[in-house]
């Protein structure tokens, strides 16, 4: 999971291989980042899944009282 600690980590490690013009632990760095964005994609995928049914299967609303 993408959180801050791991965010500054991995802005560290792309400033390192930039600054060393490591083209290799860039790509890998950019490995990891598409790995997380897939992963988030798949969960938000599951989320829209699951309000998707919840909202089918919800009852509709009852009608309003008429007032006599």
């Amino acid at each position: 999971m993408l959180t801050p600690e791991v965010m500054l980590a991995l802005a560290a490690e792309l400033t390192d291989a930039q600054a060393d013009d490591d083209a290799q632990s860039l790509a890998a760095i950019a490995w990891r980042l598409y790995s997380q964005v897939g992963e988030h994609h798949a969960e938000i995928g599951r989320l829209r899944a699951a309000i998707h049914a919840a909202w089918k299967q919800a009852p509709a609303p009852s009608p309003p009282a008429v007032a006599a």
